[in-house]
């Protein structure tokens, strides 16, 4: 019985230990409050004296990528970082994250408000972003009203951005890359 409860208590007290290690990580991460002002950078990152700051849950094409439509192809990079400057003009924005949250360029992770209007959901309910871990339901509404990007067709940001990379780093361009990846998977397949 001894055994039992000496195995109990120390179970019982590394459980203590873990939640007040928890504890003290999340007093940590202070909270970070900002009213600006911003320069809109793209559709989903502003800076506010030199910090750059991406708006959580998000992603907005890129500035230079295309975009079809009924009326012809157009900037929707460019499209997106406007519709932001314009959410951001007349009542004060306030962005609040945690200090330590940040994606994997250094940006730190916001949300941004102006007075009780979100702006990231602003941003994917006028189809000038895609919901990125947040804002699913307003991402369906415009996408089913055919709101900016749903208009026509697109390519999502997340896969403009690796084209763009295969582009760079590949002289024969991406459909040669993909080709000659995927014939060395079959290749490799049938060994």
């Amino acid at each position: 019985m001894t055994g039992r409860r000496l195995r109990d208590a120390l179970v019982g007290a590394g459980m203590l230990f873990l939640a007040l290690l928890i504890i003290a990580k999340l007093e940590n991460a202070q909270a970070i409050r900002t009213r600006g002002p911003f320069v809109v950078v793209d559709g989903d990152t502003l800076t506010e004296e030199g910090r750059r700051l991406r708006i959580n849950g998000i992603d907005a094409p890129e500035l230079g990528q295309m975009c079809d439509r009924p009326s012809g192809s157009y900037d929707c990079g460019m499209a997106a970082r406007a519709g932001l400057v314009l959410l951001l003009k007349g009542a004060p924005v306030e962005c609040s994250g945690q200090e330590d949250d940040e994606d994997r360029y250094g940006r730190l992770l916001v949300t941004c408000l102006k007075g009780a209007v979100d702006l990231g959901h602003e941003m994917v309910a006028a189809g000038l972003a895609v919901a990125n871990g947040d804002y699913h339901m307003a991402e369906l509404r415009a996408r089913k009203a055919g709101y900016g990007i749903w208009a026509g067709s697109f390519e999502r940001p997340e896969d403009w951005r690796r084209l763009q990379r295969l582009e760079a780093r590949e002289p024969g361009g991406w459909s040669q890359t993909l080709t000659f990846d995927a014939l060395g998977r079959w290749f490799r397949g049938s060994d």
